[in-house]
């Protein structure tokens, strides 16, 4: 294939055609104002099988840490082993860091970090009486992994799409980016947050971009070449059947990104910032940083990454696992934001953790079962820190939070937790609603850890 021939079909290539209709409010808002330096990220870090939260930021002064500590008994983390946090609002509960998770403390008191508590699936404001009286409407099968992490990243309790809110925000910002499958990426793979969006989110590995079986070398006297130029040829064909053709223009701008974003990933290099060793989370997240630094290359202004590390479902081992999880979380987040700044984009980017839900209150003698609510870690620059938002539950079975075998109430909504992270990306009031239609049911919709 000659340099010519080359460079038409990667110009053909990134013709993306973007679906027909009108822009949202916000697409033609930013698609007038927006710059090359107005760049926004979020980064969704997934917490898969049900992160222990209640262990994460515990408690910590004497009547509440000593409910916690009657309830979690030999799981319950020694007081003297908690760091100290001192969050900035006065009002806010004493609370203390899990001990491996030292690097997040730093990064909270210097105002990158701030912890959202209690967030759970609601559709509409929930008590523990409302449940027990069956006042209220309640997420489908409430502690199903599968149910609770879907219910998670689609936020569709009125069953409106099959999309994740990931998916739909991507949809409103791919008509202003030159590559729009761009605007949502994953480093494993597919995931509900991303998926059944009009563009199809862009996988790649933590190692790099995976190239075409058999077409690897794109050397012009390599014996892979006539392969590869004979695939162009069948992609090029005027199809007339519309799945063919629709598998052809697929396929066409899945070779011209693996193409384009694999050449600009090897321009870049390696990241200075050094990588933790045997940390699968933190090798996600340097690709998600070096994807990030060569944005303008592809003229991106918007963008959505999905991360996930497993283990989570600690109804087993607990003592032994939930240190080796913490640690690899604070140290790929530690890392991350040092990488951020390496690239200057620590103000532009967010991550926020997600998980199926939180962990009964009650242990089940080596670990914890299914539960509902859970704190949340929110970083990055524009992140209003040095602080713990929402309203700290009482860590205790039978107490005023817990409706039934030490399962504790959600008091934050997800959809006000995602309401929050998307306006911060740019969306505007009415796009919000249409994104997440149980935002409605409640009177908060800024939970304020944006500065």
């Amino acid at each position: 294939m000659n340099k010519h021939n080359r460079r038409q079909f990667l110009k053909l290539g990134c013709q993306t055609i973007v679906g027909a209709g009108l822009l949202s409010s916000t697409a033609a808002r930013l698609a007038n104002a927006q710059t090359g330096s107005d760049y926004r990220a979020l980064v969704c870090i997934n917490l898969d099988g049900g992160n222990d939260g209640f262990n994460m930021l515990v408690p910590s002064n004497g009547a509440a840490y000593d409910e916690y500590q009657d309830s979690r008994r030999h799981l319950a983390v020694g007081a003297a082993d908690l760091i100290g946090l001192s969050p900035a609002t006065a009002n806010t509960t004493a609370v203390g860091l899990n001990p491996f998770m030292q690097k997040l403390k730093p990064l909270f008191d210097q105002g990158d970090v701030a912890f959202q508590a209690n967030v759970g699936t609601m559709i509409e404001p929930t008590t523990p009486d409302d449940v027990r009286n069956e006042s209220v409407r309640l997420p489908e099968q409430l502690f199903s992994h599968h149910d609770q992490a879907r219910q998670w990243q689609k936020l569709d309790h009125y069953h409106h799409w099959n999309s994740g809110w990931g998916a739909r925000a991507a949809d409103i910002f791919a008509s202003q980016q030159a590559y729009p499958n761009l605007a949502a990426i994953s480093l494993v793979g597919s995931n509900e947050w991303q998926a059944g969006g009009e563009q199809a989110a862009f996988t790649i590995s933590s190692e790099g971009v995976s190239a075409y079986s058999g077409m690897e070398d794109m050397s012009q006297d390599s014996w892979q070449m006539p392969r590869r130029q004979a695939f162009i040829e069948l992609l090029n064909h005027q199809y007339q059947n519309v799945f063919e053709r629709s598998y052809a223009e697929l396929q066409s701008r899945a070779l011209v990104l693996s193409t384009n974003v694999g050449a600009a990933l090897t321009r870049l290099g390696d990241l200075q910032t050094p990588i933790p060793t045997d940390n699968q989370l933190a090798q996600q997240l340097a690709m998600v940083a070096k994807l990030i630094a060569i944005k303008d290359e592809f003229r991106m202004t918007r963008q959505l990454f999905y991360v996930n590390l497993s283990g989570f479902d600690t109804h087993d081992d607990q003592l032994r696992v939930q240190p080796y999880l913490y640690s690899q979380v604070a140290d790929a987040l530690a890392f991350f934001h040092q990488a951020l700044q390496e690239i200057n984009q620590l103000d532009n980017v967010t991550s926020f953790t997600t998980s199926d839900f939180g962990r009964s209150v009650s242990g089940n003698g080596d670990g914890t079962d299914h539960g509902w609510g859970n704190h949340h870690i929110v970083m990055g620059g524009a992140v209003h820190g040095t602080d713990v938002y929402g309203t700290m539950p009482r860590v205790t079975v039978d107490g005023p939070d817990d409706y039934r075998n030490g399962r504790i109430v959600p008091s934050t909504a997800v959809s006000q937790y995602a309401a929050t992270h998307l306006r911060w990306l740019g969306l505007d009031e009415s796009d919000i609603d249409n994104l997440l239609p149980s935002l409605k049911n409640f009177d908060r919709r800024d939970l304020g850890f944006y500065g």
